[in-house]
């Protein structure tokens, strides 16, 4: 199984949200804003506190990042 077997099945677990967020008025781009600013978040986080007990954080965030790029694509879509 590859990774493109795989993405369909996270967009569809993905889809209801997607559809909330769009009868909400919620874009693309604001999808993307807030993935931005969560990326500085955690950085600034990391950065500012060296400790290796935040970097639990990081397969948290990457899969949220990896929504967040997944749901800012099918709202752009539709």
């Amino acid at each position: 199984m590859t990774i493109y077997n795989l993405k369909p099945l996270f967009q569809n677990l993905l889809r209801p949200l997607v559809i909330s967020l769009q009868k909400y008025g919620i874009t693309a781009n604001q999808v993307t804003l807030s993935a931005m600013f969560l990326s500085i978040a955690v950085g600034l986080l990391l950065s500012l506190f060296p400790s290796t007990r935040f970097y639990w954080l990081l397969p948290i965030f990457l899969f949220i990042r990896m929504a967040l790029n997944a749901i800012d694509g099918m709202l752009a879509r539709e």
